[in-house]
């Protein structure tokens, strides 16, 4: 997977511990369709991805532009690819004992494109404001869809990103809102995540939708990337949530750790001094955050620190560990894959030996 690095980025991406608490909230703004679309059909629009090779992003050369800040024109949707598989997957892995789910292709490096040929459904959800990720087949010998809702960080729209597509390709069904997070907006993006999440499971009831019936209600996830992640931490109390990722956001009010319900994982990068800046690559600004809110946790977290700042999740390497450590947790928390179970608890967890990671555990063994 390959990204290259944004031309500009937004001033207010979000997550930072320098943001103020009381700070008035920037207007949110939808973030605008691909050129070229047209009126869109009832029900939305289908695109289906480009092909591309193992391990390569197909059709991104470069990353979209990224707007300078909320209130300004959003990028335009990236291409997405389609059928990317790994070189080579181990045996399918056991459905969990007692359970009537059906396993998920088994693969052996998280950070390479998963089993699925991906696509995208435009303007559906709630008035039509949002995109999901998702395998091109649905429901595939058998199998029920984990849903994952994800929100992006500040000035920001989820096309910069390659993780959502990432976890299509693993089987995941990512709901994303379109618009561009500002500062100060992670109560109303929560609610953002949490509607999406509703209308998926709705159109999972609802005869006709193109996911009826092929969705596990039992397995969702919310996610997001700084400003995304303060919204996951406002919304984590929900009881349908199996788990939550947090990258490269912490908390500035740390009471809120407190939300948290079911296992957690929080992903930054390097702790640094308070002068610690947004475009600084040696560090990240949001870690010292992160820090606290793993000390305040009182569920089970798995805390990685990659090397690096606060950008890292844009542009490879720390692009390819994040989306693999996020695709790891999630088959581990969503589709039962005990392989992956091994990778983040035991005392030789794969992640505590990979030294390109930092990380600590609470009540995981």
């Amino acid at each position: 997977m390959r990204m290259a690095a944004a031309a500009s980025m937004p001033a207010d991406i979000g997550g930072a511990s320098t943001g103020a608490e009381g700070a008035q909230p920037s207007q949110a703004v939808p973030a605008m369709p691909a050129p070229g679309d047209g009126a869109a059909p009832t029900g939305g629009t289908m695109v289906t991805a480009g092909a591309g090779g193992p391990g390569e992003m197909s059709g991104n050369a470069a990353a979209p532009s990224v707007p300078a800040a909320a209130d300004e024109q959003t990028p335009a949707a990236a291409p997405m690819p389609a059928e990317e598989m790994p070189g080579q997957s181990s045996p399918a892995p056991e459905a969990e004992e007692g359970s009537d789910r059906v396993a998920f292709p088994a693969v052996e490096d998280p950070e390479q494109m998963g089993p699925f040929a991906t696509s995208l459904m435009q303007r559906v959800g709630p008035s039509s404001l949002y995109t999901v990720y998702r395998p091109q087949e649905l429901g595939k010998d058998g199998v029920k869809h984990p849903v994952v809702g994800w929100m992006s960080g500040g000035g920001t729209t989820h096309t910069l990103y390659t993780l959502p597509t990432v976890l299509a390709s693993h089987g995941f069904i990512v709901v994303a809102a379109d618009v561009v997070p500002g500062i100060g907006q992670e109560a109303m993006l929560g609610k953002q995540i949490i509607d999406g999440i509703d209308w998926a499971l709705a159109e999972n009831e609802r005869e006709g939708s193109e996911l009826f019936g092929k969705l596990d209600p039992g397995r969702i996830a919310s996610s997001g990337y700084s400003m995304g992640s303060l919204a996951t931490f406002m919304i984590a109390s929900d009881p349908r949530l199996t788990t939550t990722v947090h990258i490269s956001g912490g908390n500035m009010a740390p009471e809120r750790v407190s939300n948290l319900h079911a296992p957690a994982a929080f992903i930054c990068g390097t702790p640094g001094p308070a002068t610690c800046g947004l475009l600084d690559a040696a560090c990240d600004l949001a870690a010292a955050n992160c820090d606290r809110d793993f000390e305040g946790a009182q569920t089970p977290v798995f805390y990685a620190n990659f090397t690096g700042g606060h950008l890292g999740i844009l542009t490879p390497p720390m692009s390819d560990m994040i989306n693999g450590m996020t695709v790891a947790w999630l088959r581990y928390k969503l589709m039962d894959d005990a392989t992956f179970g091994t990778w983040f608890t035991g005392p030789d967890c794969v992640y505590c030996q990979d030294s390109r990671w930092k990380v600590q555990r609470k009540a995981l063994d």
